[in-house]
């Protein structure tokens, strides 16, 4: 210790031509009991302490009395870098510090070093209690990691151990104490191991070691560094892998039944077949990842009911579902549609702008359904959006980031129309990443009757009635092929719980086709003159339309009448003029 480690740092001086009563204030002032003295250019010329005024007065002198008058002139004078040790023998009434280049820094006196002890060891008394306090607390966490722990010195001697190292290695042993080469446990060369590790490379180290009946720890070690980077300790940690291992099992296999239950309890969900039933467990588990899916099937499968499925599953259940039928909007509108479009982007659009599907779907999932009907344009700004997750509005300057799942539906070949370049091959692949093939109705017979009773009890509690099928109804409709598939029955369904005079639904009630697997009464056609076999399609398919529009009074179910997806028959009845409100 040095003695500008515990002198009175910057003393207030006196002028020599100060009066005693300066002095008496000064030290009362500053609670001090001496001062040096300098005169007019700084320099020391003695000091004066509480005791030499007290003598000066009692020898006469009065407050009036100068300082340079009774100040002591026999003055010590210490250089501040001198070590503490090699003047503590010599009596420290008052001794004068200076620097290197001759100036007063501080002072020392007994009393003043006396205060300064007594503060640094109240100051030492309080970080030793702080000390003791952490050093506590830290073995409390250290006792309540759930991890075994070890502490291991740079000479390889073992600290400490927390209870959880004895519940994991099933002992009583205290290795504390000991050399850790000396460890009489099954893993002590996996702990040798990071160990030396860890001294070699100051870098953390792990292993695993695969013990008898199943058992496996993951072995950590840890470098700790003092204040001057030098390795001191290791910490070693051990954690049982196999209680995680087991309860890792127990979840994936409580997942699997949960998903198979959260199945069934799909209220759009209606199947007993096989085939079905693989559907669903594809669509619950590609629902826990975000990968694009494609839903293929015929029309009428259920391709929407699947979407939704996934999305009700997945982590974006609480996002928006958007769907756009990409061949139910005019190819020219379409694109605003799906990107949205910027003020004044063009004649007609909206004075703020539009956001598009893709923008309203940010946070979601979109369902591109009939994405086979999607225009060639289209498909290169598609693919562009799927990739980049950004699109620009029409007339946009701005790039709008989303955050969408993409799933698309159709009941086309895309495979087949990617090779006669009707729809782009880098688009068809970035779509068909999970493929998903939903069977038509005829191929999983044992689903009809449950659809149909599902069906009958929906529109039993919309019209409020208690209609029943017959066996021989039931028989009937397993019987059918169903080219509608699943709209097809619940049209029908629909259809006889309305139109049947009782409460059982018998063979009475069923349309002619379905007695006999086709229609009953023959299609016949009055030709009144020769015109050309293109005109008269033409003829045939606007008589057609028109009548099931009629009959029908929706496009879904005209189309299913007629065996053309809805979108098909939307274009058709435009080209051939037919104005169509759905």
């Amino acid at each position: 210790m040095k003695v500008k480690q515990v002198m009175l740092e910057n003393p207030h001086t006196l002028h020599r031509s100060n009066t005693l009563k300066d002095a008496s204030e000064l030290y009362k002032k500053n609670k001090v009991n001496c001062a040096p003295v300098v005169d007019d250019n700084k320099n020391v010329v003695g000091i004066l302490t509480v005791f030499r005024v007290l003598e000066a007065l009692q020898s006469g002198a009065t407050f009036a009395t100068r300082v340079d008058q009774v100040m002591d002139t026999d003055l010590r004078i210490i250089d501040e870098d001198t070590r503490f040790s090699d003047i503590c023998h010599l009596p420290i009434d008052r001794l004068l510090i200076f620097n290197k280049q001759k100036q007063l820094t501080g002072v020392l006196t007994r009393i003043g070093l006396i205060n300064k002890v007594h503060r640094a060891l109240e100051n030492t008394e309080n970080k030793l209690a702080i000390a003791f306090k952490l050093n506590k607390e830290l073995k409390g966490i250290i006792e309540a990691a759930y991890d075994g722990i070890m502490v291991v010195n740079n000479q390889g001697l073992v600290q400490m151990v927390n209870s959880s190292y004895f519940r994991i290695h099933s002992t009583t042993y205290d290795p504390a104490g000991h050399q850790i080469d000396r460890l009489d446990i099954e893993e002590r060369e996996q702990i040798l191991q990071v160990f030396q590790e860890v001294l070699t490379k100051g870098q953390v180290s792990s292993t695993r070691y695969q013990g008898k009946q199943q058992r496996e720890l993951a072995i950590t070690a840890s470098p700790i560094l003092d204040e001057n980077n030098n390795l001191t300790r290791v910490l070693i940690t051990f954690r049982d892998l196999t209680e995680l291992n087991q309860l890792k099992l127990q979840s994936a296999r409580a997942i699997q039944e949960l998903k198979s239950l959260r199945a069934r309890e799909q209220k759009d969900l209606v199947y007993n077949s096989r085939a079905m039933e693989r559907v669903v467990n594809e669509a619950l588990r590609v629902s826990g990842v975000d990968s694009t899916v494609l839903i293929t099937g015929e029309s009428g499968v259920g391709k929407e009911v699947i979407a939704r499925t996934i999305h009700r599953n997945s982590q974006r259940s609480e996002g928006p579902f958007i769907q756009i039928n990409c061949g139910a909007i005019p190819d020219h509108l379409l694109e605003s549609e799906l990107f949205g479009y910027e003020k004044g982007a063009f004649t007609g659009a909206n004075k703020e702008g539009k956001p598009g599907m893709m923008e309203l779907a940010n946070g979601g999932t979109m369902l591109l359904d009939e994405v086979g009907d999607l225009p060639l344009n289209l498909q290169v700004k598609l693919l562009r959006a799927l990739q980049e997750q950004e699109i620009y509005r029409i007339g946009g300057q701005v790039p709008i980031k989303l955050n969408v799942r993409i799933l698309a539906a159709t009941n086309k070949d895309l495979e087949k129309m990617v090779k006669e370049k009707k729809f782009r091959e880098d688009l068809f692949y970035r779509l068909n990443v999970v493929p998903i093939h939903i069977p038509p109705l005829r191929e999983r017979k044992s689903d009809i009757l449950p659809l149909a009773m599902h069906f009958l009890d929906k529109f039993n509690d919309k019209y409020k009635m208690n209609k029943h099928f017959s066996s021989e109804v039931c028989h009937l409709l397993e019987a059918y092929h169903w080219p509608g598939n699943i709209r097809e029955l619940a049209n029908l369904v629909e259809r006889l719980v309305i139109m049947s005079n009782h409460d059982i639904i018998n063979t009475d009630d069923l349309p002619g086709y379905l007695l006999t697997g086709k229609p009953t009464v023959p299609i016949r056609v009055a030709i009144d003159q020769i015109v050309p076999l293109k005109d008269a399609r033409e003829v045939v398919e606007t008589e057609l339309i028109i009548k099931a529009l009629r009959e029908y009074g929706s496009l879904r179910r005209a189309g299913d009448a007629l065996g053309i997806a809805h979108s098909t028959l939307l274009r058709k009845a435009r080209s051939l003029g037919i104005s169509v409100t759905d």
